[in-house]
């Protein structure tokens, strides 16, 4: 290897005393004002070539390009040079680096390489005018420089070149483009280089034409040793599942799935094993593998993912547990036991237990897999979010559902302190507004329980153990937040500005309580709409929901049903319109009778007006799992996780009357 420039990232290596050169310019050609450390300077580099007198070279090229003024001192330094120049493109050869690419008397291109072509740039110009006019003829000057540089025997025409090299777009070209308009002469296999875009870069590339590049530069020897690794193992797969495919020949489909198998590097011998098993057909049992136990991990295919998807429903509906639409293969898993389904998801991996396997070594085998643990959990999330969204939960009619990104208290601005608009006179300025400094902070918090399933319920095909138990603990997390929300009414606490939430100060609490009728209702509603906001405006916050104890649900029927009052003026009966009361959305919580069985509340859409707020954090609305096994114990753990918080936001939507 020669020497090199200390901030010079291109290499020189002798193949021998005189056998060719390789030159490998990777990086900016010139400075590199993002990552010093990788320039190619042009003296440096064009001081190596004098050196090699005499010498053959092969410059391999993997730069995004630089500046043309060290581009075209590299492209002449080639030129000039007494031995045959080829240039080889491993991956990256834009802008001045495809420049110095024309240099080689042969230029190969990898499969998988880009070349672009574009018109010269200045950066950083200042001045008047006249002298970005100086500039821009400086600028038509280099491209009719570069021109010739393009024109290659066979290659593209002048005047195509040209139209590369004065329009306003960068020119990208694959191997087999670059190859069609004679900018290369042959196409090499794919390589996998390294190359990365600066942090700030000079041009946009198409997603299409995106190399697929590493961050860092592989040293050429390990990527070498690599492939030599890469290419041993391939043939010790290929040897070990040449007498499997064997064994299967002339069965319908298996020349072409064998075809596709070797072509394809990437499929480890689990997976081919498991693709010729789905090709044998579903119910087929494996023939190839016969061990005690098996422990082995590889990808998820269709028949696996589908297989699973049916077990859980049907072991739902085994343990009678109602599921909307269910997988249309549960039905024919339904009669089968866990052990049975143990067995099944074991052989979907390519292997089958020996003939006197007991149940204990079925359980143990199928726990060291990931599908049957998966299977497990599958089932208790299911159960959970079942007994979640079946729980009856009042709260969600009224209240507002939000995501929080972390754990952090966040402040929230109700709707009704943003400022009002004010006019504009003509010729006037528009005057800032700001948001109330009122704002109540809340943040989610974690709740949860952790449900252990030993290897004896699992034996025993104990459904109840991971169905039923995690459908009361998904009611249970449903009960939570009905209970975290119905106690902001209930206890009635201080809001931010330091008066309770329903109180005289807010203008939403009856002054005498009373008995639930129109006119109390009129009362509430008549509080509500005046309401006003921080500069005095109305804010006609319309009344949507009574919400009332399970002891006054029957006396609020009533009273919702009826359409007319009647009320007597002058000795005359005279019958009024109270469609509005029959319009309210009747909600019944029976958590506000351990407090009173008389009072009552009303609470605006919250669509309209903040009321009361429930989050989630991000992604996880629910219920959520996660499971492990312990070793020592046989046991296998699913804790069930609820992250959730609540706060009212503003009083201006809610409205309380103590009842008589």
């Amino acid at each position: 290897m020669y020497a090199r420039g200390m901030n010079n990232p291109f290499e020189i290596r002798a193949a021998g005393k005189s056998g060719t050169v390789e030159i490998l310019i990777y990086g900016d050609i010139g400075e590199n004002f993002w990552e010093p450390e990788k320039s190619n300077n042009a003296m440096d580099l064009i001081d190596e070539i004098a050196e090699l007198k005499g010498r053959n070279i092969t410059v391999r090229i993997n730069s995004f390009g630089g500046s043309l003024v060290d581009g075209i001192a590299i492209y002449n330094a080639l030129q000039r040079h007494d031995g045959v120049v080829d240039v080889a493109i491993d991956a990256i050869a834009y802008s001045a680096a495809s420049l110095i690419a024309m240099a080689g008397k042969t230029i190969t291109m990898a499969e998988n390489a880009l070349l672009m072509i574009h018109a010269p740039i200045m950066n950083w110009v200042t001045g008047n005018a006249k002298r970005f006019r100086i500039v821009a003829d400086i600028l038509d000057k280099y491209a009719d420089a570069m021109l010739s540089s393009y024109l290659r025997d066979g290659g593209p025409d002048e005047k195509t070149v040209e139209g590369w090299l004065k329009d306003d777009k960068d020119h990208y070209f694959t191997a087999a483009e670059a190859l069609e308009q004679g900018l290369i002469d042959v196409i090499t296999e794919e390589m996998n280089i390294a190359a990365s875009l600066p942090p700030s870069s000079r041009f946009t590339i198409p997603e299409a034409l995106m190399p697929k590049t590493d961050p860092n530069t592989p040293d050429l020897n390990l990527v070498k040793q690599a492939e030599g690794e890469v290419l041993a193992r391939i043939k010790a797969r290929n040897d070990e599942l040449a007498p499997v495919f064997a064994m299967h020949a002339g069965k319908p489909g298996m020349s072409e799935l064998k075809d596709q198998i070797l072509a394809d590097p990437t499929i480890a011998v689990d997976k081919a094993r498991a693709m010729m098993l789905d090709q044998l057909g579903q119910d087929t049992a494996p023939l190839n593998q016969v061990e005690s136990h098996v422990s082995a991990g590889w990808g998820q295919n269709l028949h696996q993912k589908d297989f699973k998807e049916a077990a859980v429903d049907a072991m739902l509906l085994r343990a009678g547990i109602t599921i909307n639409d269910p997988h249309p293969g549960a039905q024919d898993l339904r009669g089968r036991s866990i052990l049975n389904i143990a067995e099944t998801m074991i052989g979907h991996r390519g292997s089958t237990l020996l003939g006197g396997a007991g149940p204990n070594e079925i359980v143990r085998a199928a726990m060291t897999t990931s599908d049957f643990p998966e299977l497990l959990s599958g089932v208790a999330g299911k159960s959970l979010m079942i007994g979640y969204e079946s729980e009856p939960a009042t709260h969600r009619q009224w209240t507002r559902e939000v995501e929080f990104q972390d754990f952090k208290p966040e402040k929230r601005v109700a709707l009704s302190e943003t400022p009002e608009l004010l006019e504009v006179p003509e010729h006037g300025s528009y005057e800032d507004g700001s948001l109330s400094e009122r704002a109540e902070a809340y943040k989610p918090d974690t709740y949860g329980r952790i449900l252990r399933l030993t290897r004896q319920s699992l034996i025993n095909d104990d459904l109840g153990g991971f169905t039923r138990i995690p459908v009361a603990f998904g009611q249970s997390a449903a009960r939570l937040e009905a209970d975290k929300v119905y106690a902001r009414l209930i206890e009635n606490q201080n809001m931010s500005d330091g008066n309770a939430l329903f109180s005289a100060a807010h203008n939403n609490l009856a002054a005498t309580g009373g008995a639930l009728s129109v006119a109390t209702l009129s009362e509430a509603r008549m509080s509500m709409r005046t309401q006003k906001g921080p500069n005095g405006g109305y804010l006609n916050a319309v009344p949507r929901f009574l919400i009332v104890p399970a002891a006054m649900e029957s006396e609020a029927l009533v009273l919702l049903a009826n359409e007319h009052l009647e009320r007597v003026v002058n000795n005359d009966t005279v019958r009024s319109g109270i469609s509005w009361v029959k319009s309210l959305e009747l909600v019944v919580e029976p958590r506000l009778d351990d407090h009173s069985s008389a009072g009552w509340y009303l609470a605006a859409s919250h669509t309209q007006v903040d009321t009361v707020e429930v989050c989630h954090l991000a992604g996880q609305r629910g219920v959520f799992t996660e499971e492990d096994t312990e070793f020592t114990t046989d046991m296998y753990r699913i804790k069930a996780r609820l992250d959730y918080g609540c706060q009212v936001i503003d009083w201006v939507g809610l409205y309380q009357n103590p009842g008589a």
